[in-house]
C-alpha cells in the first residue's frame, strides 16, 4: 500500500534536532525488521511509540498519528478517522505473535491510541507495533509485572522529572534508554506550559518536546509509570486554584486542556481518561512481593500553599491538620495500602521533598511552602502511620526541585536525635535548571537530615532492588545542552533491608576530595570549586559543602582545579581524571593575609565581579571593588563601588553596596537606594600587600557642582571589616549643601534591612527609622549580617524591607572637606534572635 503520510527520515531528524537521534537510538534500530530499518520513525508515527502501566496480565501500548508534528493546526492529518493495526509479540522479530487488533482513531481525540493488551503472561518481556495505511511505526519493548505476591529476586528501574524543552535536548535520556531496566517512573514536570492555556497549545508541547530522538529512544524501549507535577498545567497550582500568570481563561479550562493533552500523548489506561477538569492518577503497582509502588498526585486535590507560597517562615494556618497535599481520600488510600502492603519495599513515588529543608541558619524557619514543608501535618501523618504499623523498608521517590537529594526521613526533623523512619531519594532534573541551588547549599548545615545534595548538573536515578538492600544510582550528565553529553554516576546510596536510612556506597566518579583548614585540619564549606580545560574554558564551578567535599565531575583528560574561599589564599592545581576511578584531590588551604589585587573574586549566588575587579581581602572577609564591572542598577557609576562581600565561611549574598552617594534633594521614594550621584573615574590599588592592603577610588559628585569625592578602602588581618574613608572637597568657589551617605541591597532568600533601635524592618514601604547607634545592616539566611558601622552617628536612615540607606546633610564651605568613615562588615550573627545586634557589639 502507498504511504499516505510522506515524510523523509531526512526531514523529520532535522525536525527532531539533527542526525544524532539516529545514533541515540541504534540499539532499537538493530530490533526493526530490515525493510523499516532506515525509517525509524516514519509518518504518520512522527512521535513515536510508548508503553505504561504494567501489571502482571497487561501493559498499555500507545501512539499517536501525526505526520507532522510541528503543525499546530491538524498536525497533517485528516479531520476523520484512521485505522491502525498493532501487533505484539515475543520476539523482536515477530515471528511468534500472541496478539494483533485494530483501532479507530478519533480526530477529536488528535489520532492518539491508547491499547489496553490483556491476558499476557506475567513478568515477560514483549515487542509491539503500530501499522497505518501501510507504514510500520519502530518496533517498541515493554514487559509484564511479576504475580502480586510472587517471590521475586530482583528489580531494576529509574525514575525522572523536570524535562524543559529550553534546558537542553535530553542526553540523560540517552544514557537512560543505554540501560538495561525494567522501567522508568516519571515524577511529574513532562512539558512546561506557556501563558496560553489552550488545548491547542498543550498539544503543541507535547508533540514539541517528542521530537528528542532521545526521548522517544526511553519510551520505545521500557514501560513508563507516569504521574505529573504543576507544569503540566500551570506553575505552582493547587487544586482547582491558579498558580502564576495564564491568558485569562478559567483555570479549570485551562486544566481540563492540560489533562486532556496530557493523557494523548502517553501511554495511559482508558480508565485515567480525563471527564473535563478531573483526572484519576493516583493508583498501586506490585512488582511480585519485593516492591509495592503507591503513586500519588499532589497537585489536583491539594490545599492553596500557605501564607501566599514562596520561601517563608512557616506560621498560622501553615499548621491547620485540615491542610493536605493529597486530599483526604487520597490520603487515606495511602495509608491503608501502606498498612495492608505484605511488599518486601513499599515505595510512595511522589512529586516534591517531602523531608524538611530549613533554609535559615540562625533561630528562624525558612521553608518552602510548595513543597511538603507547607504541609506539615499532612506528612506527619504519613511518618507517623509508617512508625505505628511498623511499614517495612518505606522509599519515597521525589522530584520537582531539579537537584539531587538523599533525606533520612523523621517524624522530628527538628531533632538531629530523632529516629530515622524512611529514607528519601529526589532526582535532579533531566533538563530544568536549578538556579536556586546557592540558597541550598547555604543552608545545608541546619539540615542534618540531608546526606547528600548536589545541584550542578542534570540527570535522573537508577534503582536497583533486591531482598536485602535498594541501592540508588545518581546518574548525571556534564551539559545537558550537549546531546552527547557524557554520563556519570555522581554518588550511589544503599538502605539495608529493615534499616532505614541511606549509606554511601561509591567513592564517586570524576573528582573527589574535601578542602580543609592546614592549620587546624576543620573541613572548609561555601569554598569555590572551578574545572577548567586545558584551553582554558569553564567546565563546573561548584561550592563545597558544610563536610567540605568537592563534588566535580569531568570526562577522562586533564584539569586545572582553582579554589577559592573566603579568608584562604586560593589555590590551584592540575589534576588528570582517568575512566572508571575517581580522583581524588583534597586540598589544605592556608589563611589569607591582608591583600589587594586582580585575579580572583568573591564566591557567591549573588556574585557579580569579575577577575578584572580589585578584591581586597584578609583572613575574615573579602570585598570586590569594581574595576570596570558595570551593575546595571548603577550604570554608569559602579566603577569604584562594592560590587561582593562574604565572611570566612560564606557565600557572598548582597546584590551591592552603593558607597558613596552625593545628593543635592534627599533621597525619597521606593528607588531611593539606587543613587547615582558619585561617579569615579579611576581606581587604583596603593598597597597590594603588607600589614595594611589599601584601594582608592577618585571622582566627583554628578549632582554637587565642583564636589571632589574620594574613597579609600583598607584591611588589616583580624578584623572583620573592610575601613572605607570616604572625602567630600568643595573645590567650588561658593559654600554647597548636598546630602551624604550609602545604601545597602540584598536581593538574596530572607533578605531583611535592620537598623539601631528599630531590630529588623519588614515593611515593604520605605519610611524614616532614626538610628539609636551608628549603625545601618542586612542580612539573608545564613547568619551572615553585613553592615555599615559609622565612627559617628547623627544620620538618619531610611529604609524598606529588602535595602537601608544613611542619610545625613551636610554643608562645606570652599575647600572645605568632610571626611565619613565606616567599616564594611560581614559578621557571623551566632544564636542571637536578633541577627543585627552583632553590629552593636563591634
Amino acid at each position: 500500500m502507498s504511504d499516505a503520510f510522506p515524510i523523509s527520515r531526512r526531514h523529520f531528524l532535522t525536525l527532531a534536532g539533527g542526525t544524532a537521534g539516529a545514533v541515540a537510538v541504534s540499539q532499537l534500530i538493530a530490533q526493526l525488521p530490515p525493510a523499516y530499518a532506515d525509517e525509524l520513525d516514519p509518518a504518520p508515527f512522527t512521535l513515536g511509540v510508548a508503553s505504561g502501566e504494567p501489571d502482571d496480565t497487561s501493559v498499555v501500548i500507545w501512539t499517536r498519528l501525526v505526520a507532522d508534528p510541528l503543525n499546530t493546526v491538524d498536525g497533517g492529518m485528516p479531520a476523520e478517522p484512521v485505522k491502525v493495526d498493532f501487533e505484539i509479540a515475543t520476539d523482536p522479530e515477530f515471528r511468534r505473535i500472541v496478539q494483533k487488533g485494530k483501532r479507530t482513531t478519533d480526530p477529536a481525540s488528535a489520532h492518539s491510541v491508547h491499547i489496553l493488551v490483556t491476558d499476557l503472561a506475567p513478568d515477560r518481556w514483549y515487542w509491539y507495533r503500530f501499522m497505518a495505511n501501510g507504514v510500520y511505526s519502530r518496533t517498541g519493548r515493554t514487559r509484564t509485572f511479576p504475580r502480586p505476591g510472587a517471590s521475586v529476586e530482583h528489580m531494576r528501574f529509574a525514575f525522572a522529572s523536570c524535562q524543559s524543552w529550553v534546558g537542553g535536548p535530553y542526553p540523560a535520556y540517552r544514557d537512560m534508554a543505554a540501560q538495561e531496566l525494567d522501567f522508568v517512573v516519571h515524577l511529574g514536570d513532562y512539558i512546561y506550559e506557556t501563558t496560553n492555556g489552550s488545548l491547542t497549545e498543550f498539544r503543541r508541547l507535547h508533540a514539541l518536546y517528542k521530537t528528542s530522538p532521545d526521548l522517544r529512544a526511553a519510551h520505545a524501549r521500557f514501560p513508563f509509570i507516569m504521574t505529573w507535577d504543576d507544569h503540566e498545567v500551570q506553575n505552582n497550582y493547587a487544586g482547582d486554584v491558579a498558580g502564576s500568570a495564564g491568558d485569562g481563561r478559567p483555570f479549570l479550562e485551562r486544566r481540563a486542556n492540560g489533562y486532556q493533552a496530557y493523557y494523548e500523548h502517553l501511554p495511559l489506561r482508558p480508565m485515567h481518561r480525563p471527564d473535563g477538569a478531573d483526572m484519576l492518577m493516583y493508583r498501586r503497582f506490585d512488582f511480585g512481593r519485593l516492591a509495592q509502588f503507591s503513586v500519588l498526585d499532589t497537585r489536583q486535590y491539594r490545599s492553596d500553599q500557605a501564607l501566599g507560597d514562596g520561601r517563608k517562615e512557616p506560621t498560622g494556618e501553615v499548621f491547620d491538620p485540615a491542610r493536605t497535599m493529597t486530599g483526604p481520600k487520597q490520603e487515606q488510600w495511602l495509608l491503608r495500602g501502606l498498612r495492608e502492603s505484605t511488599a518486601q519495599w513499599n515505595v510512595i513515588a511522589q512529586q516534591t521533598i517531602m523531608a524538611q529543608f530549613d533554609y535559615d541558619l540562625g533561630p528562624t524557619k525558612i521553608v518552602n511552602l510548595d513543597q511538603w514543608d507547607g504541609y506539615p501535618l499532612a506528612r506527619n501523618r504519613i511518618l507517623n502511620h509508617i512508625v505505628k504499623h511498623q511499614i517495612g523498608n518505606p522509599i519515597v521517590l521525589g522530584g520537582d526541585w531539579h537537584t539531587h537529594w538523599v533525606n533520612d526521613l523523621k517524624t522530628d526533623f527538628d531533632d538531629p536525635r530523632a529516629m530515622v523512619v524512611a529514607t528519601e531519594f529526589v532526582g535532579t532534573s533531566i533538563s530544568s535548571g536549578a538556579s536556586w541551588d546557592p540558597d541550598v547549599r547555604a543552608g545545608l548545615a541546619a539540615n542534618p537530615h540531608v546526606k547528600f545534595y548536589n545541584g550542578s548538573y542534570r540527570g535522573y536515578v537508577i534503582c536497583d532492588v533486591n531482598n536485602k538492600r535498594w541501592r540508588a544510582d545518581l546518574r548525571i550528565v556534564l551539559d545537558a545542552r550537549n546531546a552527547a553529553s557524557p554520563a556519570y554516576t555522581i554518588a550511589s546510596f544503599a538502605v539495608r533491608d529493615g534499616k532505614p536510612g541511606a549509606q554511601r556506597v561509591d567513592g564517586g566518579d570524576g573528582i573527589v576530595g574535601q578542602v580543609t583548614d592546614a592549620a587546624t585540619g576543620r573541613a572548609l564549606p561555601n569554598v569555590e570549586v572551578v574545572v577548567t580545560r586545558e584551553d582554558g574554558s569553564r567546565l563546573v564551578a561548584s561550592t563545597t559543602d558544610p563536610t567540605g567535599e568537592v563534588l566535580a565531575f569531568a570526562p577522562p583528560g586533564n584539569y586545572t582545579v582553582a579554589v577559592n574561599g573566603v579568608g584562604y589564599e586560593p589555590v590551584s592545581r592540575t589534576v588528570t581524571v582517568v575512566d572508571g576511578a575517581p580522583t581524588n584531590l583534597d586540598l589544605r588551604l592556608n589563611r589569607a593575609v591582608p591583600r589587594a589585587g586582580t585575579g580572583r573574586t568573591v564566591p557567591g549566588p549573588q556574585a557579580s565581579a569579575t577577575t578584572t575587579d580589585i578584591v581586597l581581602s584578609n583572613d575574615l572577609v573579602a570585598l570586590a571593588i569594581s574595576n570596570g564591572t558595570d551593575d546595571s542598577q548603577l550604570t554608569p557609576v559602579a566603577l569604584g563601588k562594592p560590587l561582593d562581600m562574604a565572611m570566612v565561611g560564606r557565600l557572598d549574598q548582597l546584590d551591592w553596596i552603593n558607597l558613596p552617594y552625593a545628593s543635592t534633594a534627599q533621597p525619597r521614594g521606593g528607588n531611593a537606594w539606587q543613587q547615582r550621584t558619585v561617579k569615579s573615574t579611576s581606581v587604583e590599588v596603593l598597597s597590594a600587600n603588607g600589614p595594611v592592603a589599601s584601594v582608592r577610588a577618585i571622582g566627583a559628585s554628578t549632582t554637587v557642582a565642583n564636589l571632589e569625592v574620594v574613597t579609600t578602602y583598607s584591611v588589616r588581618a583580624n578584623e572583620p571589616w573592610v575601613l572605607a574613608e570616604s572625602a567630600f572637597t568643595n573645590r567650588g568657589t561658593a559654600p554647597c549643601t548636598f546630602w551624604a551617605g550609602d545604601a545597602l541591597d540584598h536581593d538574596g532568600a530572607g533578605q531583611r534591612s535592620g537598623i539601631a533601635g528599630h531590630g529588623t524592618i519588614e515593611a515593604s514601604d520605605p519610611a524614616d527609622y532614626p538610628p539609636t547607634a551608628p549603625w545601618i545592616g542586612m542580612t539573608g539566611t545564613d547568619r551572615q549580617t553585613y553592615g555599615l558601622i559609622y565612627d559617628e552617628g547623627g544620620f538618619g536612615a531610611y529604609a524598606a524591607y529588602n535595602w537601608v540607606m544613611s542619610q545625613r546633610q551636610v554643608t562645606l564651605a570652599p575647600g572645605e572637606t568632610f571626611t565619613l568613615r565606616r567599616r564594611i562588615t560581614a559578621v557571623d550573627s551566632g544564636t542571637d534572635a536578633d541577627p543585627f545586634a552583632v553590629l552593636g557589639r563591634l
